[in-house]
């Protein structure tokens, strides 16, 4: 399988000129010929361009809230693992970030988890969005937690950011 640097040796560029040109990295200005020649070499070398990097693009625009919630974390089979508060933050109809997470038992479970976030106050009080962990964020006053919604719960997500818009 051809790489990067194969295509480099072949048009006689540096690895990282063919990167950029590959990846088509938006300010980096190359004729339009050497951009010809990297591509041309790299399908005459078999490169899988299945490999290149896409640059990550948000599904839902997020909207920047500060809501105080009360969290529910549910173990296996729906039990309640802890409950505590945290702050919802950049939410959009995919997920939040919650920030301050103040648990008693000051963990999460290892096993697949379930996220409840209830609004502490407003018209959707008593709404319990649910979503799962997907990444851990450190912020300036500890972890904080990304939750991507359920897709059932993008509707109820969907009415949150609406009012707060």
């Amino acid at each position: 399988m051809a790489t990067q640097k194969d295509i480099a040796r072949r048009v006689g560029l540096d690895i990282s000129s063919v990167n950029k040109i590959l990846n088509r990295r938006k300010g980096h200005l190359f004729r339009k010929e050497t951009v010809r020649k990297v591509f041309k070499a790299a399908r005459d070398l078999g490169y899988d361009f299945t490999r290149l990097k896409h640059e990550h693009r948000r599904r839902h625009v997020r909207k920047g809230l500060d809501l105080a919630v009360e969290l529910s974390i549910y173990g296996n089979g729906g039990a309640i693992y802890d409950r505590g508060s945290a702050i919802l933050r950049d939410v959009s109809l995919s997920g939040g970030l919650l920030e301050a997470l103040a648990l008693p038992r000051h963990s999460l479970p290892i096993e697949p988890c379930l996220i409840g976030i209830k609004l502490l106050a407003g018209p959707l009080k008593d709404v319990e969005l649910r979503g799962k962990p997907v990444r851990f964020v450190h912020g300036a006053a500890g972890i904080n937690l990304a939750v991507e919604f359920l897709d059932q719960e993008q509707a109820k997500a969907a009415k949150l950011v609406a009012r707060r818009a």
